[in-house]
C-alpha cells in the first residue's frame, strides 16, 4: 500500500516551496531592477558631466587654449567622481587631460570589476556655430557605483529575510487554522462510525470552508439520529433500482444511446414545440452500409465494436441541443433542433458520414471500414408529424443508399417512396 502523507507535512512542504520560490524570485527581480536602474543612472550622469565640460571648455577648445582647457577640466573634475577626463581637439590631439592617481591596488581591482558591470565611460562633442571643434571623454569612478549596488543588495537581502520570516509565521498560522479543525472533524467521524457517538458536534472553525464543513457534518449527524438506518438503506436501494430500470427502458444497452422509444418521445415533444413556435427541425436517418458483411466476416463481436464506434462518432459531431438514438440494428436517427435551413442539416449530415467513413482500428479485429447512408427530412416541409417525418427521412436514406453508399440525400416527394416499410 502506498504510504499516505499527512496533510500537515504536505502543506508545510508546499508552503516552504512556495515561500522560497517567492522570496528568491522577488530578490532576483529587485536585484535586476536595481542594477538596470543604477546602470542607466551611471550612463546618464556621465553623459551630463561630459556635456558640462564640453559647454564650459568650448571657448578654450575653439581657440586651442590648452591652459584654459586644463583649468576647466580640473575645476569640473574636482567636484565629480571621475577617474579620468580628457579634451581632444578636432585633429584628434589631446588638448587637456586629467587622471586620478591612486596607488591602492584594491581600489584598482574594484574599479576594474565596476568597469565590466557599468561601462563607466561617456563622451560629448564640442560644437561651435554648427562645427565640431573637438570632444570630451570622461571615465567614471565605478567603485562608487559598485559600493552603492552592494548597499542595495544588502537592503534587498534584509527585506528578503524579513519576508521569509513573515512567510514562516503565516505558514504556522495556516497550519493552526486548517490542520487542527480538520483533525477534529476526522476524529469525530471515526468516533461516529466506530462508537456510534452520534451526539458529538464539530466546534466552530476560523476558516469559512472548514466551518461550513463542520456545520454540514453536524447537520448530517442530527439527520442520522432522526432516521433509522434500515429505512435509509431501503430507500437508497429502491431509488437505485428505479433509476436503473428507467435507464434500461429508454437506452440502448450496447451503445448507451437513447433507444427508439426514447427517440420517438423526444421527437414528438420537439415537433409539438416547434409547431407552436414556428421553429425548424431536421431529422437525419442513418443506416450502416457494410454492417451485415462485417458481422458475417468477423462475427458479432466486431459488429458490436463497430456500432459503439459509429455511435461515438455521430455523437461527437453534434451540438448540445441535438439528439441521437439507435433505432435498432445498424440504424440511427439524429434530431437537429432548432436548425436554420436544409443546407445546415445537410452540412452536418455530410460531416457525420465522413466521420463514420474513416477507418476504425479495432484492437481485436484490426482496421474495419464502414460507412452510413443518410436521409434528411425537414420539419414541417417534409412532414408535419412524427410518422410522416420518419417515413420521409427513411425514404431519402433508401434513395441515398441505392444511389451511392455513404452519401446524403434530401427527401424529394416526387421521387421518394414514403410507403416503403421501415425496420421496426
Amino acid at each position: 500500500m502506498t504510504p499516505r502523507q499527512p496533510l500537515l507535512a504536505t502543506l508545510r512542504a508546499a508552503h516552504l516551496r512556495l515561500g522560497l520560490a517567492a522570496v528568491v524570485a522577488a530578490g532576483m527581480v529587485l536585484t535586476l531592477l536595481s542594477f538596470v536602474t543604477l546602470r542607466s543612472f551611471v550612463d546618464h550622469n556621465l553623459t551630463l558631466v561630459a556635456r558640462s565640460i564640453s559647454y564650459t571648455a568650448e571657448a578654450a577648445t575653439v581657440f586651442g587654449d590648452a591652459a584654459s582647457a586644463q583649468e576647466v577640466l580640473e575645476t569640473i573634475v574636482a567636484r565629480e567622481s571621475l577617474l579620468a577626463a580628457r579634451i581632444i581637439d578636432r585633429k584628434g590631439r589631446p588638448l587637456a587631460a586629467y587622471r586620478l592617481d591612486s596607488q591602492d591596488s584594491l581600489k584598482h581591482v574594484v574599479s576594474s570589476v565596476a568597469a565590466m558591470l557599468f561601462s563607466p565611460q561617456a563622451s560629448a562633442p564640442i560644437d561651435h556655430e554648427g562645427q565640431q571643434y573637438g570632444r570630451v571623454v570622461v571615465d567614471g569612478d565605478g567603485a562608487i557605483y559598485l559600493a552603492y549596488l552592494l548597499k542595495v543588495l544588502a537592503a534587498i537581502g534584509l527585506c528578503t529575510a524579513a519576508i521569509a520570516v513573515l512567510v514562516s509565521r503565516q505558514l504556522r498560522r495556516i497550519e493552526r487554522d486548517i490542520i487542527l479543525p480538520l483533525n477534529s472533524l476526522a476524529s469525530l467521524t471515526r468516533r461516529a462510525r466506530t462508537e456510534r457517538a452520534l451526539g458529538l458536534r464539530a466546534p466552530a472553525a476560523v476558516v469559512k470552508e472548514i466551518h461550513e464543513l463542520g456545520d454540514d457534518f453536524n447537520a448530517l449527524l442530527g439527520e442520522i439520529q432522526s432516521r433509522e438506518a434500515h429505512l435509509v438503506a431501503k430507500h437508497d436501494t429502491l431509488r437505485s433500482a428505479n433509476e436503473s430500470l428507467s435507464y434500461l427502458a429508454f437506452h440502448d444497452s450496447l451503445t448507451g444511446l437513447p433507444n427508439r422509444a426514447s427517440f420517438l418521445e423526444r421527437l414528438g415533444t420537439v415537433l409539438h414545440g416547434s409547431g407552436m413556435h414556428a421553429d425548424k427541425s431536421a431529422l437525419l436517418y442513418l443506416d450502416g452500409d457494410r454492417f451485415k458483411a462485417i458481422n458475417d466476416q468477423l462475427g458479432h463481436a466486431a459488429g458490436d465494436e463497430l456500432l459503439i464506434e459509429i455511435a461515438s462518432r455521430i455523437r461527437s459531431g453534434l451540438r448540445e441541443t441535438d439528439f441521437v438514438a439507435r433505432l435498432g440494428g445498424d440504424e440511427f436517427a439524429v434530431l437537429l433542433s432548432p436548425i436554420r435551413d436544409v443546407d445546415d442539416a445537410v452540412k452536418i449530415a455530410v460531416e457525420i458520414a465522413a466521420s463514420v467513413a474513416a477507418p476504425f482500428e479495432s484492437a481485436s479485429f484490426g482496421p474495419i471500414e464502414s460507412g452510413v447512408s443518410v436521409g434528411v427530412a425537414m420539419f414541417p416541409d417534409h412532414g408535419g408529424d412524427v410518422d410522416r417525418l420518419l417515413a420521409a427521412a427513411d425514404a431519402a436514406m433508401y434513395r441515398a443508399k441505392s444511389h451511392q453508399r455513404g452519401s446524403v440525400a434530401i427527401f424529394d416527394a416526387g421521387v421518394d417512396d414514403v410507403t416503403r416499410p421501415m425496420v421496426a
